[in-house]
């Protein structure tokens, strides 16, 4: 599974020096698809040379020869069918190279884009918000970018990076549903002191002395 890169930022750290080694021609994408499509078209052409060996000799005459033609027949297919598969695999890989968008400019101003308004709303949540707000636009950032490539990406990992985003926005989520859920206690909290505050009012009018021995809840029964 292919790592999921996230669009850069506006100072992207330098690219690591590798080994001397790891620049040997016969490592370049391009160069090794080309080494296996030769050793394929070999491979196919000895496959049809035994092909054509078997096809020559006489079943009633030479039916030991014939069954030994047949068996190179069959490896020689089964040589050609392994490397016409790494065939196929190096072709694919080097066409999604070569499909895949770039990390543009216009990529690069979406991001930063979306990242300014995620972090307009969610600046109070602190810094794991912060993280949480690159991932969501960075998968954002991804998906846009397979989607618009034009090359047969894999199911797999379109659904996963598809996954991890609604996995992050979930939790965006969370925090917004709990900013609410205390915004509405603070507001509930706020009328129940305002009420409170007009009956302190009203039983401070209609009763000045409530506090005192004469007040209406202590004072003495009334006598006919």
């Amino acid at each position: 599974m292919p790592v999921i890169n996230f669009p850069p930022g506006p100072d992207p750290t330098p690219a690591p020096s590798l080994p001397e080694i790891l620049a040997n021609p016969a490592l370049d994408p391009e160069v090794r698809l080309q080494l296996v499509l030769d050793a394929e078209s070999r491979a196919r052409e000895e496959w049809q040379d035994c092909a054509r060996v078997a096809d020559d000799i006489d079943p009633v005459t030479d039916p030991d020869l014939l069954e030994n033609a047949r068996k190179e027949l069959r490896n020689a297919y089964r040589r050609w069918f392994e490397i016409s598969n790494q065939a196929i695999d190096l072709g694919e890989k080097f066409r999604r190279a070569k499909l895949e968008l770039p990390r543009t400019h216009q990529w690069e101003t979406q991001y930063q884009e979306m990242l300014h308004d995620f972090a307009a709303q969610y600046e109070e949540g602190g810094p794991q918000y912060r993280l949480l707000c690159e991932r969501v636009a960075g998968l954002t950032i991804r998906l846009r970018q397979m989607e618009s490539s034009g090359r047969d990406f894999n199911q797999s990992e379109y659904n996963q990076t598809n996954a991890s985003l609604l996995s992050f926005v979930n939790q965006l989520q969370r925090f917004t549903e709990a900013t609410r859920t205390e915004a509405v206690s603070k507001e509930a909290q706020a009328v129940a002191e305002a009420i409170m505050a007009v009956v302190d009012r009203h039983i401070s009018v209609t009763y000045p002395d409530s506090g005192s021995a004469s007040s209406p809840t202590s004072a003495a029964p009334w006598k006919a």
